[in-house]
């Protein structure tokens, strides 16, 4: 087991406050990490299209034809998979972040060498 004193006496101030904020980076990363987890896993679930085409073509606009609502629909699914495209790019950033933070905290207390 790593034994590491974040805030012992015999730190230096900087070393403790550096210290300090990678503490307060870490808990951040883990809980945008944790809502990135839920906002993948949790998802709305997509509308059919004939559910897109009662929502959003037939009464908001009576002039137009089924290629545009077919149109407008496909672009609805684009969208919706370019969202889960940046919610796993997020959710690698802030798992990178994690593994930075955790590694500088770990390089910067590791124990010191005795002669």
């Amino acid at each position: 087991m790593i034994k590491i004193n974040l805030f012992s006496k015999d730190k230096e101030l900087i070393l403790k406050i550096t210290n300090g904020i990678l503490i307060i980076w870490l808990l951040g990363a883990l809980i945008f990490t944790g809502n990135s987890i839920v906002n993948l896993t949790v998802r709305k679930p997509d509308y059919s299209y004939k559910e897109y085409q009662t929502g959003y073509c037939s009464s908001k606009y009576e002039d137009e034809d089924e290629d545009d609502c077919m149109n407008m629909y496909d672009n609805y699914l684009l969208s919706e998979k370019d969202n889960i495209y940046y919610e796993k790019r997020s959710l690698y950033t802030s798992i990178i972040n994690i593994v930075v933070v955790g590694s500088a905290i770990l390089f910067l207390n590791r124990p010191k060498e005795k002669k």
